[in-house]
């Protein structure tokens, strides 16, 4: 009871200790000419600026920041190879500025935007993985567009879980993706491992532990909940989990997997939100899915963001694809990660190449996107099997459990527009399946997991390898984490099992085509040989010496 006493009194003390501050500034142009009509913003409350470019506001007292929402009209504002749009505020200082610059030609109408999912570096070895295979993969894809090109991460870009922290790495990541590195500006979004390590203490401006654990997050990265434009796009960051409010726990949010706003978030995006014209397009950037799930406000999200001429949402967390379209018309974007199954190899658990996805934005419209594999050319986006093919390696293996004469199509972007046909010897024999997901710790009939992926996690690498459930025999964890969902695979038999040559074809709703001849046969790994010469060293040799 004295704990709770205790605890309480930090709590209330806490929430007290930082007065509501009341701030103005003025917005102007490089030659002082004042900039109207600006969202500014403390990620609590937003007000425009006049016409003089002037704001007035009262900041939180949880507020780490004071920034503005980056009209279309004027460039990026870039310090060390980063968006500068924010300041931290001081309790001194009472007047934050700011000069803008006007974009040339005025605002892009045409752009691309980067996708990068949990590069979730949890050593060192990950961050020199990062910087050595995703980083230049980036940077050749942007020098080669003629269109301008921007790059939003979705979470997760450390892993800091329980006793083991990884805040430190959060200032490499950060240098990784500088402009210098990447030729791209990157705007971040928090994850659910990108936060202050247990235990948390409460500190002035941190009313509550949910706001204490993002506090690393914000120091290296800045706003967590903010919002900028581009030609008719507004985009908008945000955290979508609600932290543990017992610091004593090794826990990093409440409910894994299960996202959820607070009150004052949805009242800072529906502020947000209302300076935006509905002719607009809208992207928001989350890291856990809404889907459509009714956790805390996840239906008052999607109804602001439905509101607008175009909504997408933008997703990380789960390292497997899956787009879909929600109730609201709203198409959610579930993004493969760029550390395949956290490092250990070059796909992730649904068999998508380590990655990232581009969309290609005209005007209030998206009207392409594309995933490209890391290494990979852009039309790499099929793999084929036989249907007994077996897989794995010395620790275990796995076999799909269909007929030889079965064809597998491995179809990383599919989505249910999605058309994909099969070929034999030149005659198209029919559309293929695609098979609904499956749960099967072991394949089952009917299975549409990717047992290559899954065989070269646990069979080859060995991570939590001999088990259905629970612990593994090897480190690494319960085996569900190389277990993943794989929401895109088609089947469909052959008619003649003797044809020679099988190709097949997949459609997707922008008018893309990608094919595929070549089958995976059992046991081969060659994409994955990077990770197979390095994955007998020892993890401190790797950290020192890739």
């Amino acid at each position: 009871m004295k704990r709770f006493i205790f605890a309480l009194a930090v709590l209330v003390l806490s929430a007290t200790a930082t007065a509501q501050m009341k701030v103005s500034g003025t917005l102007s142009d490089v030659n002082g000419k004042p900039v109207a009509g600006v969202t500014v913003s403390d990620g609590f409350t937003c007000v425009q600026t006049n016409a003089k470019g002037q704001y007035k506001m009262t900041t939180s007292s949880d507020a780490v920041h004071i920034f503005y929402s980056i009209p279309a009209e004027y460039k990026v504002p870039v310090k060390d190879g980063h968006p500068d749009f924010y300041k931290r505020l001081d309790k001194k200082v009472k007047k934050y500025d700011f000069t803008l610059t006007p974009a040339e030609g005025g605002a892009e109408k045409q752009f691309r935007l980067l996708m990068v999912a949990d590069p979730q570096a949890q050593c060192p070895f990950h961050v020199k993985r990062f910087e050595r295979e995703t980083v230049p993969d980036i940077r050749a894809y942007v020098d080669a567009q003629s269109l301008p090109c921007y790059g939003v991460t979705l979470g997760d870009i450390v892993y800091t879980e329980g006793k083991h922290k990884t805040n430190y790495l959060m200032e490499p990541m950060r240098r990784a993706m500088s402009y210098e590195n990447t030729h791209l500006l990157f705007f971040q979004t928090i994850g659910n491992h990108d936060f202050d390590e247990p235990p948390v203490s409460l500190s002035k401006g941190t009313s509550t532990y949910n706001l204490a654990y993002q506090r690393a997050f914000e120091r290296v990265f800045g706003p967590v909940n903010y919002s900028w434009n581009r030609g008719d796009v507004h985009i908008v960051s945000m955290k979508d989990y609600i932290a543990d409010d017992n610091p004593d726990k090794f826990r990093y949010h409440k409910e894994h997997g299960n996202p959820s706003f607070t009150d004052e978030q949805v009242e800072w995006l529906r502020q947000d939100l209302a300076a935006v014209s509905k002719d607009k397009m809208v992207i928001l950037c989350l890291h856990i899915g809404l889907y459509n799930r009714m956790r805390k406000n996840c239906n008052e999200v999607r109804k602001l963001i439905a509101q607008f001429k175009e909504s997408h949402i933008m997703i990380g967390h789960t390292h497997f694809m899956n787009h879909n379209v929600n109730a609201y018309g709203t198409f959610e974007h579930v993004h493969a990660a760029a550390s395949g199954a956290y490092w250990w190899s070059c796909v992730n658990g649904d068999g998508a190449p380590n990655g990232y996805t581009i969309y290609d934005v005209d005007g209030a419209h998206i009207k392409n996107w594309w995933y490209k594999g890391t290494g990979h050319d852009i039309s790499y986006q099929i793999r084929m099997y036989r249907g007994d093919a077996e897989f794995g390696g010395e620790f275990e293996k796995f076999r799909f459990p269909y007929s030889h004469d079965t064809v597998l199509a491995n179809v990383f972007m599919a989505d249910k527009s999605w058309r994909v046909e099969m070929y034999e010897d030149g005659v198209l024999t029919g559309e293929m399946e695609r098979l609904p997901v499956t749960k099967d710790s072991v394949p089952e009939a009917n299975s549409s997991r990717d047992w290559w992926a899954v065989g070269y996690h646990i069979g080859v690498i060995g991570r939590s390898y001999g088990k259905v459930e629970g612990d593994s025999k090897w480190n690494g964890g319960g085996r569900k984490g190389y277990l993943t969902n794989c929401n895109h695979l088609y089947k469909l038999q052959l008619k003649n099992p003797d044809a020679r040559e099988i190709k097949v074809v997949a459609y997707d709703s922008n008018g893309n085509v990608y094919e595929q001849t070549r089958f995976t046969e059992s046991g081969d790994y060659s994409e994955n040989a990077l990770t197979n010469r390095l994955r007998l060293t020892p993890r401190t040799e790797l950290d020192k010496n890739y």
